[in-house]
């Protein structure tokens, strides 16, 4: 079989302090999605949100819903999450799919990954993936070129710069992930290629506000608050590192969430990460949106971070005197005296 043409759709936008942000649909995220939602649809709750693309991944493949390497990965012990199709950027760019570089990644957690392979390879030729992908070329075009001009005219990237007042060199690159109505999920690569690239994956969400049917075309408007959630990693990422001997011995009070329920001592840094990143994406949100933005981002957060409106109040000693700090690095050791007289 012919090696499909890439469909590395990317669309540059030159903003956010001259700052490099792609929009992508990979062809080998999407190939993986596409796999992963045939075998999982039946027993998730939560299905792909209504459109026109849906219902003909849905009619193109009925006729592959009990491909053996589906009912391989049915009958394993463990599945994977979500972020499964994150694996696809590890892969060669086309048929047969071998490891472009070494996987180091943590998505992968049903099996090992030369038998996923094997699987994937084998559903990938059967079921004729490719046709299906190439037949979608100009749809997927259509998405990322009215993503990216979501991302422009909502001038988000430069707002979030502005809050921080900490200019970061990383590109920073969106991939969109069509058949996922379940969440968005940042991606880590340790290889050489990534490096200096913050990635995420987001979701085609579906829209409480609007009637999403099979008849609807995809319409893909990146939600502010998950934007600025995401972008939000790349500007804190150096704030636990920096101060982790004595975050530590506070560990405790990041482990009880708001409902009592204590977590694994081993999820620690990333509760705080999380905690701290949503905090500043609520005071984001306040100052572009207005102060009742900011306040649901409050009331959604504090039902799972026990601290969450305390450490969100402490933050307006940033927000109210930002002639004091040059970046909101000069806000850390303030963060850490404020979160060790916490008990």
């Amino acid at each position: 079989m012919k090696k499909i043409v890439i469909l590395f759709l990317m669309i540059h936008l030159y903003s956010f302090g001259q700052k490099k942000v792609s929009v992508k649909i990979d062809h080998r995220i999407e190939a993986v999605s596409i796999f992963y939602t045939l075998a999982t649809m039946d027993t998730l709750d939560v299905k792909p949100t209504p459109s026109i693309y849906y219902k003909q991944f849905s009619q193109y493949f009925a006729n592959c819903r009990n491909h053996q390497s589906l009912d391989w990965y049915r009958n394993l012990n463990v599945w994977d999450g979500y972020d499964l199709s994150s694996i696809g950027l590890y892969l060669s760019d086309g048929y047969p799919f071998k490891l472009k570089i070494p996987y180091s990644g943590s998505q992968l957690r049903s099996s090992e990954i030369s038998v996923f392979l094997e699987k994937f390879n084998a559903f990938y030729k059967d079921c004729r993936v490719d046709r299906f992908l190439k037949a979608h070329k100009e749809d997927y075009a259509r998405i990322v070129e009215f993503a990216q001009d979501q991302i422009m005219a909502s001038n988000l990237l430069n707002d979030v710069e502005k809050f921080y007042h900490k200019q970061k060199k990383e590109e920073i690159i969106i991939f969109v992930d069509l058949l996922n109505n379940l969440g968005n999920n940042a991606i880590s690569v340790d290889d050489k290629t990534f490096k200096e690239k913050k990635m995420f994956k987001l979701a085609y969400l579906k829209d409480k506000n609007i009637i999403q049917t099979d008849d609807s075309k995809v319409t893909f408007v990146p939600l502010p608050n998950i934007v600025i959630h995401e972008v939000s990693h790349l500007y804190l990422n150096d704030f636990i590192p920096l101060y982790r001997e004595r975050l530590s011995k506070k560990k405790n009070i990041f482990l009880i969430t708001a409902k009592g329920e204590k977590l694994k001592e081993s999820e620690w840094e990333n509760e705080l990460d999380e905690l701290i990143v949503r905090v500043c994406v609520s005071k984001i949100m306040g100052e572009k949106y207005g102060p009742e933005a900011e306040l649901k981002e409050v009331e959604n957060q504090s039902k799972h971070f026990k601290y969450f409106k305390e450490i969100h109040s402490f933050f307006s000693l940033y927000t109210e005197h930002k002639s004091r700090y040059k970046s909101i690095s000069r806000f850390y050791p303030e963060i850490v005296d404020y979160l060790e007289t916490l008990n």
